[in-house]
């Protein structure tokens, strides 16, 4: 696949989270995909994938991924990614809709084989939800 394929699929991936379609949001994964993050153990298939991400929607009705500067080489990108949302349906992380919004960066590394997206891995700041969330509290701020 070539770069411009990639970006394009990449673009598409997210526009359908952004628009509140979780079945567009995982069409374009491999059935044996593998997603993994640095809070938590490995995800395998699609299926396992989809479940995981319906907690973020069902939790935030306007919930946006929003990819921005991307680096593509062979079948793999790196994408920064933008997400926010407001916590305003389902509990989330065990705490009942608060209304919070969250918002945080991160990144991923993805990996596509045969015009599908097979491997997933996000690098986040968990701390940065569950502060919004209220779970946590008093971070220190960094030292000047």
């Amino acid at each position: 696949m070539d770069s411009n394929t990639i970006s394009s699929l990449i673009d598409q991936t997210f526009a359908a989270y952004s628009a509140g379609d979780l079945d567009g949001f995982v069409s374009g994964m491999a059935k044996d995909m593998h997603y993994e993050d640095n809070s938590g153990g490995p995800l395998e298939g699609r299926e396992a994938f989809k479940r995981y991400a319906s907690g973020w929607f069902d939790a935030c009705s306007d919930g946006t991924l929003r990819p921005g500067r991307r680096i593509i080489t062979g079948g793999e990108a790196a994408v920064e990614m933008q997400f926010k949302g407001t916590h305003d349906r389902a509990e989330m992380f065990g705490v009942p809709a608060s209304g919070a919004v969250i918002e945080f960066q991160f990144v991923v590394l993805l990996r596509f084989a045969d015009g599908e997206l097979c491997e997933l891995k996000a690098f986040y700041n968990p701390a940065t939800t569950w502060q919004a969330l209220g779970i946590l509290t008093d971070i220190p701020s960094t030292p000047t």
